[in-house]
């Protein structure tokens, strides 16, 4: 009876093993090739179904990119056994489950931002694949082109808030709990921007305060910041 215990539970925990490694196998280049090219941006609410089928479909793309190296592998191993194949195994480990999906994702997100030429970004918008049709609202396209600007905020108690939004600076991608640093804060006259607070170290704004925000041409958060005029 101990005997058949312990091979049950040996059974059962191959069995778990198998599954887990099954899972990560199918669907963790999908959840990276995905997780990359959204780069963190919120897209519209999907339900669980579409997710997984989302991320399915994702780890189908890159399995069949690599079916080259898969299928001989595979063969080798069935007719040699896994003991001579480590090395490769591991590499192929390494590129199906984490380089191929980032670097796929990484040139599909590069992708789904381009605006020229116009036919492609037509073709981008009606398969989907745009950044328009992938985020669900435009404070998160606008943030996530990481452009510098001068941006004036205007707040609900009627105040106007100038400031420089460059590579220091940030925009929370969070829906629930928007919140913007600049990172500095100008001075005004007639509404427009004049100089720098002496010694600004920028300036958080609550998302729930904010009425608009306008931009204007900027430069690189790295040079001398002058006039915007």
């Amino acid at each position: 009876m101990a005997a058949e215990t312990v091979e049950l539970a040996k059974n059962v925990i191959a069995f778990l093993l198998t599954g887990i490694g099954s899972t990560v196998l199918f669907l963790m280049p999908g959840y990276l090739l995905g997780t990359t090219m959204d780069r963190g941006r919120h897209g519209p609410a999907v339900s669980e179904r579409a997710f997984v089928a989302k991320v399915a479909g994702g780890s189908m793309v890159v399995h069949l990119i690599m079916l080259w190296w898969t299928a001989p592998l595979a063969a080798a191993i069935v007719r040699h056994g896994p003991g001579r194949y480590v090395g490769q195994i591991a590499a192929w480990t390494v590129m199906v489950l984490l380089v191929v999906p980032v670097a796929l994702g990484a040139g599909l997100s590069f992708l789904s931002d381009l605006r020229r030429p116009a036919w492609l970004h037509r073709l981008l918008v009606r398969v989907g694949l745009s950044s328009v049709t992938r985020i669900s609202e435009a404070w998160d396209w606008v943030f996530s082109r990481g452009f510098p600007a001068y941006v004036r905020v205007g707040l609900a108690e009627g105040r106007t808030v100038h400031g420089l939004f460059a590579d220091q600076s940030f925009a929370s991608s969070d829906p629930a709990h928007r919140d913007l640093y600049l990172q500095q804060q100008w001075t005004a006259e007639d509404d427009w921007f004049a100089e720098p607070y002496p010694g600004t170290k920028g300036i958080w704004l609550n998302g729930s305060s904010i009425v608009s925000i306008e931009f204007f041409d900027g430069r690189s958060g790295e040079e001398d910041v002058d006039d915007p005029a």
